[in-house]
């Protein structure tokens, strides 16, 4: 988890909890930069880390007050008016990566995110075989011990963790074919407008992603 920041006052209209669906590097860093973008707003926040459906959940029933950022088809699945944030936090591009050797269409299953609506709908879409998994880590892990060949990915993170030499001799995956770029964006329940106005106005003047926007 990440670890929020207190004050010893907080505005009535501040968000006070909301939830993070990645443990990727992207996810990590956005949560550093936006627990500080609250608090120059004068909000102290807390950042859970939840399974992408969960987090759904926990917006829709109100144990959340929002989630870090989610592609707009994210939207679809609240129940609960929301808001999202006037500007979008960063693009981002989300590709199938494979072993080397591998193809695009194979009898072995797909590895994926669940609860990323736009992994859920390529593979419903396509009608492809799919393993899914809760966290990055977890699919890394099934890759590494060959039980996938294929996996759907944000980029930036699977560069990363081939920088870092995270998998296994022979089993560096090579970006197959990109499958979506586009930008996210904050969202909260729709109590919360006038602080996302307050929020969206400080992106404007500050953009403050602009570099995770680049990793």
């Amino acid at each position: 988890m990440v670890p929020s920041v207190a004050f010893p006052q907080q505005n009535a209209e501040c968000p006070e909890r909301i939830s993070n669906v990645s443990n990727d590097i992207i996810a990590t860093e956005t949560a550093k930069v936006m627990l500080q973008v609250y608090r120059e707003l004068g909000c102290s926040l807390e950042i859970i880390n939840l399974p992408g459906r969960r987090s759904f959940s926990a917006f829709n029933t109100g144990e959340v007050d929002g989630e870090l950022y989610r592609f707009p088809i994210g939207a679809k699945n609240y129940t609960r008016p929301f808001v999202q944030s006037g500007l979008p936090l960063f693009e981002i591009s989300n590709s199938l990566w494979a072993a080397p050797g591998s193809k695009r269409h194979a009898e072995r299953p797909i590895g994926y995110m669940i609860g990323v609506a736009w992994q859920e709908a390529y593979l419903a879409t396509n009608n492809l075989l799919k393993s899914g998994h809760f966290d990055i880590g977890d699919l890394i892990l099934h890759y590494n011990d060959g039980n996938l060949d294929r996996f759907l990915a944000e980029d930036s993170s699977i560069k990363s963790a081939i920088r870092a030499g995270t998998f296994e001799e022979g089993r560096t995956p090579v970006q197959l074919e990109v499958l979506k770029v586009g930008v996210v964006y904050h969202f909260l329940g729709d109590e919360f407008t006038p602080f996302m106005q307050r929020l969206s106005d400080y992106l404007k003047d500050h953009q403050p992603f602009v570099d995770i926007g680049h990793m």
